[in-house]
């Protein structure tokens, strides 16, 4: 009876110790993965410069072209993915006094993606 108790404590720490290992395989596998996918520049084509270029000023224009309520005026070229082109903007809302702010302004050839406001207060407003 001592001998199998003795055996079935034996496999019950192998096993405890195999899933341990593959645990710490695994939390080293998603420290890679979430690594890289914190990396900003991860998959983007960065250019050399911020200058917006020609082709992507025209679809910028092509994409904002009939949106009312906030003007977007490009600052810089930041980048491209997948064909989607990231650009950031000063945007200001249209009325009075309004205190404009940036954004970060993703468009394509099919249109407007998304838009991500960058409150900055007063580093924003025109001096």
């Amino acid at each position: 009876m001592k001998k199998i108790a003795a055996a079935v404590l034996a496999i019950m720490m192998v096993w405890s110790l195999a899933a341990c290992a593959g645990a710490d395989e695994k939390t080293e596998a998603q420290e890679q993965t979430q690594t890289e996918a914190a990396t900003p520049d991860a998959d983007w084509n960065l250019p050399e410069t911020i200058e917006m270029p020609e082709d992507v000023t025209a679809v910028f224009e092509k994409a904002m072209d009939g949106l009312t309520g906030v003007g977007y005026e490009p600052v810089g070229y930041l980048g491209e993915k997948d064909g989607v082109y990231c650009v950031l903007c000063r945007a200001t809302v249209v009325y009075p006094d309004a205190k404009p702010y940036y954004a970060l302004v993703y468009v394509n050839d099919e249109g407007l993606q998304n838009i991500w406001d960058i409150w900055m207060g007063a580093h924003a407003e025109k001096k």
